[in-house]
């Protein structure tokens, strides 16, 4: 019978996990996608967000009549800005050029105020000008909730206690689990439950092309959620076995497949995750490999699923022939000291 919930928050996570059918996945290997896209606003941003003000909340930072205010690439924005409408709390999101026009209009349809900071930082991005924002910000709002999703412990923590968990509850064997690093949060929280019940499941965390999470200097990049100019202290490398980085182009192209040969509508940052699962596949020992799709391509009609987009960015589709022929060619790595940043 189907259960009624009574709150919104009930109704985040539990998503379900789909079998990849699709010819570029190798004859008697299998390929799982955890679609997180399956949460309230289309991402696993609604749990991390959900985490981050039950955090505040308890520590008393959060109460009545307080503004949370954060720094987003797009997803968490969209998060904070549902629970906040649904919680009774006001919402500053701070975001920068590269967000999308969907997401702008959800964040004001759920009645969050929105700053846009277009000056660059040193790095050639925005992340460390958006996060000054913040604290200008935090300075004059008065009874104001930062979340820090970078740093919080309790991002990662619950995706340790409640993500992973829903893994390890799935009636299928993996023996690799693929995800998004960013942040660190979803990833090294699930992997840091993993490694405790199933320690020999291979973590492999994929990155954008010129992040400097795990090596070099940063350089700029169109794909949302991925990449940033600094390893956040959610990064927990004890627990990730390999790093991969994959560029926008190759990302981009692995969404466009799918989308058509398999009816899924995913982010960039979710097809990179799928083409490094393909390595691991391909490539490397894994014979059942499961994918964190960390959210939706419904966010970026207007950018990676528009052509004249793709070209104003000099962005050249590769077909499926292709992604497979360079799969040798990705950037891939264990993950040891060489690869501080």
């Amino acid at each position: 019978m189907l259960k009624i919930r009574s709150s919104l928050p009930e109704i985040i996570g539990n998503t379900p996990v789909l079998r990849l059918q699709n010819d570029l996945i190798p004859k008697g290997k299998s390929l799982y996608l955890k679609m997180e896209t399956f949460n309230p606003t289309c991402s696993i941003k609604d749990r991390t967000a959900y985490a981050l003000i039950l955090a505040g909340i308890a520590s008393g930072q959060l109460k009545e009549g307080s503004t949370i205010i954060e720094s987003t690439s797009g997803n968490l924005g969209k998060s904070l800005a549902m629970l906040g409408a649904a919680m009774g709390f006001k919402v500053i999101i701070v975001v920068d050029p590269k967000v999308s026009r969907q997401n702008l209009s959800i964040y004001e349809a759920f009645g969050a105020q929105v700053v846009v900071v277009d000056t660059l930082d040193e790095n050639g991005g925005y992340q460390r000008t958006r996060l000054k924002k913040v604290q200008d910000l935090l300075k004059t709002v008065p009874d104001a909730y930062w979340p820090n999703q970078y740093d919080n412990a309790s991002n990662r923590k619950f995706h340790s206690d409640v993500t992973a968990e829903e893994i390890l509850d799935l009636n299928v064997e993996f023996d690799t689990v693929i995800g998004s690093v960013s942040t660190g949060g979803h990833l090294c929280g699930i992997a840091e439950k993993l490694k405790l019940e199933k320690p020999n499941t291979k973590i492999v965390a994929v990155d954008a092309m010129g992040s400097a999470i795990f090596q070099g200097k940063y350089k700029p990049h169109l794909m949302n959620g991925l990449g940033l100019s600094w390893r956040t202290r959610n990064v927990n490398t004890a627990v990730l076995d390999e790093y991969m980085l994959i560029g926008d182009t190759e990302a981009f192209s692995m969404c466009r497949h799918l989308a058509k040969t398999s009816g899924l509508l995913l982010g960039g940052s979710s097809g990179a995750v799928i083409l490094s699962a393909l390595r691991q596949l391909h490539l490397g020992s894994a014979r059942s490999a499961l994918c964190i799709v960390a959210d939706s391509g419904w966010n970026y009609l207007d950018q990676l699923y528009d052509d004249n987009w793709l070209e104003r960015h000099d962005i050249e589709l590769m077909g499926p022939g292709e992604l497979l022929a360079g799969l040798e060619e990705l950037h891939c790595a264990r993950i040891d000291e060489s690869s501080a940043p």
